[in-house]
């Protein structure tokens, strides 16, 4: 698929301005914003502070932990659609005389099911102004580098223990209705390719994918499906390619990460109280263009 303009990040960013922020771009007022774990690392890798500010943001704050009420100021959640967090919610409406802030503005990262969304209405229904779900899943964690944040989906999908149980096929169709937010926010309903053998995990996930982009882009009751654009989405089985996960990647990205101490995409370097940070991010420039080149390429450019 093509790059969006900005990369991936700045694609995340433009949908959730047009998704959550344009909506109160008529109220000129001071908001404060709800987050899960979920959300604060989406929303870290795709902005900053001052861009919330300039949103009419004033606070940011976690949806989990115990918070001084605010009862004048309008409040945006923006959250996963999790028992924990839908609970995080629900305890700060429990009591309209209790209530911790004016109203609530409710977004949800992806489908929200019928039980949760019934205790919701059940319980706090008169607090909540909209609710809405986004349709972002995935982590943008570079220009054109994503993440799923599924870290047991190769034991899920490969350990012979669980090759008869249906937790293959349970988080196949989770990764199938991410990857399909992947391609909404991107505008792309593309053709979806696969690389079939040495296993079937690969097609069986294509069809998956194709399956939820038809019902996304579903547009009527006649089950017409908007029309492909010309973007190919390519799934390939990590089988195809085994040795590679054996192999110590010689990029200077890879290299840097393992040999150095960064964290948190941040490098530090020099004696305590005189220590200088470089954060590695989209911003630099040189950081970008270097990142992914062979070591030895990236010697020869410093020595020039």
């Amino acid at each position: 698929m093509a790059p969006a303009v900005r990369g991936l990040k700045g694609a995340v960013w433009q949908k959730l301005k047009s998704a959550v922020f344009d909506d109160f771009k008529k109220e000129e007022e001071w908001k404060i914003m709800l987050l899960d774990d979920y959300t604060t690392k989406l929303l870290s890798l795709c902005c900053k502070m001052t861009d919330l500010l300039a949103e009419g943001i004033t606070v940011v704050e976690n949806v989990y932990k115990n918070r001084e009420p605010v009862p004048h100021m309008k409040a945006i959640y923006l959250i996963t659609p999790t028992k924990k967090s839908v609970d995080g919610l629900i305890d700060d409406f429990i009591t309209k005389s209790c209530s911790r802030y004016k109203a609530a503005y409710v977004y949800f990262t992806d489908f929200c099911p019928d039980s949760l969304f019934n205790k919701i209405k059940s319980s706090c229904a008169k607090s909540i102004k909209k609710c809405k779900e986004i349709n972002i899943s995935f982590f943008p964690y570079e220009s054109q580098v994503f993440t799923l944040n599924v870290p047991d989906a190769f034991y899920r999908c490969y350990s012979p223990t669980l090759e008869k149980t249906k937790d293959k096929d349970a988080v196949m169709q989770v990764m199938a209705e991410q990857i399909v937010t992947l391609c909404a926010t991107l505008d792309e309903n593309p053709g979806v390719r696969y690389k079939s053998g040495p296993s079937d995990r690969a097609s069986k996930l294509a069809q998956l994918v194709e399956k939820n982009l038809e019902n996304y882009y579903r547009t009527d009751e006649k089950s017409q499906i908007k029309a492909k654009t010309h973007s190919q989405l390519i799934i390939i089985d990590r089988a195809f390619d085994p040795v590679s996960t054996v192999l110590h990647e010689l990029t200077f990205q890879a290299m840097a990460y393992d040999l150095l101490p960064i964290e948190n995409d941040t490098y530090k370097q020099g004696s305590v109280g005189k220590e200088k940070e470089a954060v590695l991010e989209e911003d630099d420039d040189l950081w970008v263009k270097m990142r992914h080149k062979h070591i030895a390429d990236v010697i020869e450019y410093v020595n020039e």
